[in-house]
């Protein structure tokens, strides 16, 4: 066995000399096993190893005595201790969480505490390889994305550096060997065998069978958590050029904008791998709740024809499809309320992108698409500017009869959030003669009057 390891340790460059080394020790045989191989080899390595035991409370006496145990063991075996015990049945309750989330959050708080504490390199657990096996296959029960079966690392950052898990290599049947040939009798939770849990159901009635049609099972499997971090790895590092091409805002306004067109130039699997990267950043990491169907959902919202369309995620995050652009943020989503606001000859009236401006003036010329002129017989006052209504339409410059202006918005390709607040201005009689910044209309074509009526739009934006 300890070559086993020994081998596993020095292929994935697990330590190094002169570490600080917490283990954390339950008491059972595999942590008791692990405690013992490290203790045979700190001299060799020149560590300053000490264990730390968990009691979570939730057997009474008898954890009680768990943790007495281990204590009593680093004292035979001159082991530096550490024991804390935690309310776990307090802690679910105030957090609505399961037994084993509740044990596993506190426990680690514990692990971070002490590592913390002693400056510590390194934490290290007593997971192996038979917990591997359970690991990924829940991981391939519960979710349709291959990338999300990793199974368990066995190097990691944590705390105030690493979690080290050297005993993923050995089977449960090879630690129970050494815990024998070792003459360590370790204490025995029965509360693994309660197939209430999960993990316990999969230990009891899943593992045993596949390990009967493959003994060594637990090695395929160490294997492929170890080549499928490698790839999954590289995958993001590539990623990396596709997030080149995404907008993203502020620390305090998270978002992400970017092109369809551009995104979908890249090939799918860095699409993916892209997408879940965008999420981290936007949830800083938290995704538990994002499954293979949010990312079918996303990537129907790219390929499918509709030009707007909008998606809700987890914890209000909207995704957000006009046209080409696709917007993914927390923000809320305004109220679109209506206005109409007379503006007279020599007036301003300011909006929220820019503001609007009405002037008489002896040049019929127009200076671009911000300017709107027109000769005074073709304009019956007061102007009125206002947003759109059912039914509007408008007679374009050029054209004959008349045009939605729906049909508009969406030959131009405006998002459909901003079509409400679109400002249309006209005449009193109702008549659209400027659908600002986008199209221009009414009769407004006649050389013989000398006095013109301009409206200039300016944009805060480009200002």
């Amino acid at each position: 066995m300890e070559q086993l390891v020994d081998s596993f340790i020095k292929r994935l460059q697990l330590f190094s000399p002169e570490e600080t080394i917490l283990v954390a020790v339950s008491g059972g045989p595999d942590s008791m096993a692990l405690l013992h191989y490290l203790c045979s080899i700190r001299e060799e390595w020149s560590w300053n190893v000490t264990a730390i035991s968990v009691d979570h409370g939730l057997r009474g006496q008898e954890s009680a005595d768990d943790l007495a145990y281990v204590e009593r063991i680093c004292r035979e075996w001159d082991v530096p201790f550490v024991g804390a015990t935690v309310d776990v049945k307090g802690y679910k309750q105030m957090g609505g969480l399961g037994t084993q989330e509740a044990a596993r959050k506190l426990r680690y708080q514990v692990l971070e505490n002490e590592m913390s504490r002693l400056a510590a390199d390194v934490l290290v657990t007593a997971h192996h390889g038979d917990d591997q096996i359970e690991t990924m296959m829940m991981q391939m029960t519960t979710s349709a994305r291959p990338e999300a079966v990793q199974g368990i690392p066995a190097n990691r950052p944590f705390g105030t550096g690493r979690l080290v898990r050297p005993f993923l290599i050995l089977s449960k049947k090879e630690i129970e060997g050494y815990v024998k040939l070792h003459d360590i009798d370790p204490r025995i939770d029965p509360s693994n065998k309660d197939t209430a849990y999960k993990r316990n159901a999969y230990r009891k009635n899943v593992v045993p069978y596949l390990k009967e049609q493959n003994p060594r099972l637990h090695r395929h499997m160490q294997a492929m958590s170890e080549r499928v971090r490698e790839d999954q790895a590289y995958i993001r590092k590539q990623a990396e050029s596709v997030l080149e091409e995404v907008d993203f805002g502020t620390e305090f306004t998270k978002s992400a904008r970017f092109s369809i067109e551009t995104f979908k130039t890249f090939p799918l699997a860095l699409q993916r791998s892209a997408f879940h990267l965008i999420l981290n950043y936007l949830y800083v990491d938290k995704t538990e709740d994002i499954s293979y169907l949010h990312e079918e959902m996303f990537f129907n919202l790219l390929n499918e024809s509709k030009p707007n369309a909008e998606l809700h995620f987890p914890q209000g995050l909207s995704i957000v499809r006009a046209y080409d652009e696709v917007t993914l943020s927390f923000a809320k989503k305004a109220d679109h309320t209506s206005f109409q606001y007379e503006i007279s000859v020599g007036e301003t009236i300011e909006f929220e992108d820019g503001h609007l401006s009405a002037e008489w003036t002896e040049f019929a010329q127009e200076e671009g698409t911000y300017d709107f002129v027109c000769d005074a017989h073709h304009v019956q006052f007061p102007l009125l500017v206002r947003t759109r209504k059912n039914g509007d339409r408008m007679r374009l410059r050029g054209m004959k009869g008349s045009k939605k202006v729906k049909d508009i918005f969406i030959d131009q390709k405006i998002p459909a959030k901003m079509r409400d607040t679109w400002p249309i201005v006209t005449d009193s009689r109702g008549e659209i003669l400027w659908l600002i910044g986008l199209k221009k209309g009414g009769f407004c074509a006649s050389s013989e009057s000398g006095v013109w009526l301009r409206l200039h739009y300016e944009n805060k934006a480009v200002t």
